[in-house]
């Protein structure tokens, strides 16, 4: 199975898109489209500070896939 990666990153100021990988999460998953899923639902259930905070999900081969930057999980 292909893995992932979800990195919570802290803003390097109010509203910014950059900042510091604070959190990395690496799991596996079947398919982009079932990583995605599971992410949005653990984001969900993890009460993100997304004043302060964002979420990428990667592709074990670097790909970004989804950036999640603030609670609409938007991608």
């Amino acid at each position: 199975m292909p893995g992932y990666v979800c990195k919570r990153v802290r803003r390097s100021a109010p509203g910014a898109t950059t900042g510091t990988v604070i959190d990395e999460w690496s799991f596996s998953a079947s398919s982009d489209l079932e990583a995605e899923t599971r992410m949005r639902r653990e984001l969900l259930m993890w009460g993100m500070e997304w004043e302060n905070h964002f979420a990428t999900l990667e592709a074990e081969d670097g790909r970004l896939l989804t950036t999640w930057l603030h609670g609409m999980l938007h991608a």
